[in-house]
């Protein structure tokens, strides 16, 4: 019976061992898989051409040419002002929608938190589509106010999620403790709860302005001649081919995006952290 128990638990050892070994090497793989594409196209921004790989030097060539070029700095600037006004439209209706989800019961309560995040299972090209059969029944021409109000729609619920999830694990006791302390409800709002919430507002605004600076498909269906974005350039561009310039390009969108994203994960975290404590 010993020696039965004994080579069930080395059995199970070698099969604990084995899985670990498995589960470490898909996630290598999957690490790998998603990138391995990206850390080629860093180092291939640094490479005089793109048909050499690897190069046979580096160079900043390409990126004294991209900020030299009017064009893409045109199309960053544009990002921004859509952006902008994006996040923080995004972030006042996201906020009031949470508010509401959060401290009220009201019919149809639950149909608002789906309507809210709805959009994001739409498919992207249907909600393209949408909008434009929606702006065309307002008779609105396409321009910069339907790429901010198409972002507005896109990047909402991110936004939407995170602050509900804020305000959800949000401690009532010290609004209590706040009122009975002889605040009004306005001042424990300002005071109290925003303070303590602030970080996850932040956090989506950050969302907000990451998707909304990356996005594609809206900006495509919605845009005139004249709202080129920088996805809208990056696009231009390959269609006639990659060079070095759009490498350079990608990267710049990669890394701002990349930090935007992190920054909104650090509040996440901090929020949650708060929360605990």
């Amino acid at each position: 019976m010993a020696e039965r128990d004994s080579l069930y638990y080395r059995i199970e050892r070698v099969a604990e061992n084995y899985g670990r070994s498995v589960g470490r090497g898909a996630a290598a793989l999957l690490f790998f898989y998603l990138w391995a594409p990206i850390a080629v196209l860093v180092f291939m921004s640094f490479a005089p051409t793109v048909l050499t790989f690897p190069p046979d030097h580096l160079t900043l060539e390409w990126y004294v040419e991209f900020l030299n070029d009017e064009a893409a700095l045109r199309a960053i600037g544009l990002s921004l002002q859509v952006s902008l006004p994006v996040t923080l439209i995004s972030v006042i209706l996201a906020t009031l929608v949470a508010y509401a989800i959060d401290r009220y019961e009201f019919p149809g309560k639950s149909y608002i938190q789906i309507l809210a995040t709805l959009p994001l299972i739409v498919p992207l090209v249907v909600g393209g589509v949408a909008l434009v059969f929606f702006f065309g029944l307002l008779k609105v021409s396409a321009g910069y106010t339907t790429v901010v109000i198409a972002h507005v729609v896109r990047s909402l619920p991110f936004s939407t999620l995170i602050i509900v999830t804020v305000f959800l694990s949000f401690d009532r006791t010290l609004e209590e403790a706040s009122m009975d302390l002889g605040a009004d409800e306005f001042q424990t709002f300002v005071k109290v709860t925003l303070p303590e919430i602030m970080p996850g507002i932040v956090a989506g605004g950050l969302l907000a302005f990451t998707i909304s600076f990356n996005e594609f498909v809206y900006t495509f269906f919605v845009k005139s001649s004249g709202t080129t974005t920088l996805p809208i350039f990056i696009w231009e561009k390959v269609r006639f081919g990659v060079t070095p310039e759009v490498n350079v390009i990608s990267v710049v969108f990669i890394a701002v995006a990349a930090v935007l994203i992190l920054a909104a994960v650090w509040l996440t975290r901090v929020e949650a952290l708060t929360g605990r404590a």
